[in-house]
């Protein structure tokens, strides 16, 4: 299911948890291989990986605001691990600090205890995530089809990471300014600038963006040949903005600031940007149909799950390291086979699984695998299955 193409593997050595969520203080020694993490509802499973997620990530996949990750009654929360890669180890840090006079929460980051900028902790460990919302990415609407790819790119690709950063401070800047043209409290002098900066990081990401679902194609159908019941799976990238399939930057470009500006008028009108990669999104096909109307229930939870094997295997290639996956409560979504299958096929490719559940046997567990059982904000780790 996920052949050892990389080098090596990234894994979490020993995570260390202050404040995060309800975790007042709180340390795990992972293992190489697969971790299962039980408990009953509402205990921190999910926190616990979204506290790996938050450190890899350099933000949590979950939360709208940083605020939101640390522990009430806390000013203060961090998430550090000591990180095993094939290049060199390192210990990475987030901390998130509240100023006690704005209430506002601010993150700062480590390597090795010192500070850098949060975007250079962007993969140096690559990470896949799966949460029990990603089951929606079929029939839901594209936010979460487009944070799937800027998940990827944001982890493979540093200028990437930069344009979707950019691209969404421009967005803010030039959405506020629209809002007062049409309130005719500001001029439109300045729109030209913002609309620029918005083009040249626009155009950039949408062809990284179909750089990486062509990637991804060969991945995702091979992953849902491979727990799916034979249907072909299918990525098709819809760009707004007037970008056609094969475009190079300059085109992109080109198409970009067409659309703005024959849809200018409409934009003051409405006070918003109207065209652009906040407004693009995946087709999910199946067997050649749209997997939004096509697809049953079964088939969307297959189709979801090759796409993040398929993410796997694409930063497996890339970077030469196998992410460390996150699973957060996929396996009561399998029936007992194919449940056996991921399992066994996580084993064989060698790369770190964390997986929440609170149904799993010991017995369907693969030699080696780690377990631990969280109730109330604590971790114990139990024997090895």
């Amino acid at each position: 299911m996920l052949p050892p193409v990389a080098e090596g593997a990234c894994s979490l050595e020993r995570l260390r948890i202050y404040a995060f969520r309800n975790y007042a203080e709180q340390s795990v020694e992972f293992g190489p291989g697969i971790n299962v993490v039980g408990g009953r509802n509402a205990q921190g499973k999910t926190n616990l990986l979204e506290a790996v997620a938050t450190l890899l990530l350099t933000r949590s996949p979950r939360a709208s605001t940083s605020a939101d990750v640390v522990a009430w009654g806390s000013d203060e929360a961090l998430v550090e691990a000591r990180v095993v890669r094939p290049a060199a180890d390192r210990t990475l840090a987030i901390r998130f600090r509240r100023d006690l006079g704005s209430g506002r929460v601010t993150r700062t980051a480590t390597v090795d205890g010192s500070p850098r900028p949060a975007r250079d902790l962007l993969g140096l460990c690559p990470v896949v995530l799966f949460w029990p919302e990603d089951l929606q990415l079929v029939k839901a609407g594209p936010d979460g089809r487009r944070r799937l790819l800027d998940v990827v790119l944001s982890q493979l690709d540093a200028r990437a990471a930069a344009d979707l950063l950019r691209y969404r401070h421009v967005l803010e800047q030039r959405n506020s300014l629209l809002r007062q043209i049409r309130a005719g409290s500001a001029s439109p002098a300045p729109l030209q600038g913002f609309t620029r900066e918005l083009v040249s990081s626009g155009s950039r990401i949408q062809v990284a963006r179909a750089a990486l679902v062509e990637a991804l194609i060969p991945h995702g159908r091979e992953a849902l040949a491979q727990i799916g019941g034979g249907e072909e799976l299918g990525l098709h990238y819809l760009p707004d903005g007037g970008m056609e399939r094969g475009d190079g930057l300059e085109a992109t470009e080109q198409a970009l600031a067409a659309t703005l500006r024959r849809r200018h008028e409409e934009e003051i009108a409405r006070g918003a940007t109207l065209a652009g990669p906040h407004r693009d999104d995946l087709e999910l096909l199946i067997d050649g149909r749209p997997a939004r109307s096509a697809a049953s229930q079964g088939q969307q939870r297959s189709i979801v799950l090759a796409l993040k094997l398929a993410e796997v295997r694409h930063i497996a290639a890339r970077a030469g390291v196998m992410p460390v996956l996150l699973l957060d409560d996929v396996l009561s979504e399998l029936d007992p086979g194919r449940r056996h299958d991921l399992l066994s096929g996580l084993a064989a490719a060698g790369l770190q699984t964390l997986i929440t559940s609170s149904e799993l046997l010991p017995g369907s567990l693969p030699p080696g695998t780690r377990r631990f059982e969280v109730a109330a904000g604590r971790v114990v780790a139990e024997a090895r299955a």
